[in-house]
């Protein structure tokens, strides 16, 4: 009897830990960067970039802050280079130890990654895997300002960006 019950109290306990662990590392993977522009509040910070692999983080006083600033190649490809132990002051959305970057200048090269409303400015391309590319063209579509030049599109883009979504 007492051996049954401690087999049931082992395997109570695993199945209790695997379940935590599981939800723990789903949570973990689940937020993104539009999960903190919901919950953070726009700050401007300065700081030291600190890079660990692919991801990239801001030791500003004594707190190291993870930046998410979407697609790595968005970045490069607009001619932002960064560099481990640089300089930066970074804008975004802070919650905890984490922060929606939507601005950020470093090396004397800066770039908007995000607008006030943190809509990410790689969204409706080809960076952004395309996913909202038929909504903004719909967005576009809507307006007239591709018809009539120096207009402003209801949806927040200027004449040229109008354009090119209805193309």
């Amino acid at each position: 009897m007492k051996t049954m019950t401690r087999q049931r109290v082992i395997i109570v306990t695993a199945i209790v830990l695997m379940v935590a662990f599981t939800a723990t590392i789903s949570f973990a993977e689940a937020l993104r960067g539009r999960d903190y522009v919901r919950s953070g509040t726009m700050k401007t910070m300065e700081g030291t970039l600190v890079q660990d692999g692919h991801e990239w983080g801001l030791l500003s006083g004594d707190m190291i802050y993870d930046l998410h600033m979407g697609p790595e190649h968005y970045r490069t490809d607009k001619g932002l280079i960064l560099n481990d132990g640089a300089t930066a002051v970074v804008a975004g959305f802070v919650d905890g130890s984490d922060i929606a970057v939507t601005a950020i200048e470093t090396g004397g090269a800066s770039l908007t990654l995000r607008d006030d409303m943190g809509r990410p400015a790689w969204a409706g391309t080809s960076y952004g895997g395309g996913r909202m590319q038929a909504q903004a063209k719909r967005d576009c579509s809507s307006c007239d300002a591709h018809e009539k030049p120096g207009a402003s599109c209801d949806c927040g883009r200027d004449e040229s960006e109008c354009q090119k979504m209805m193309r």
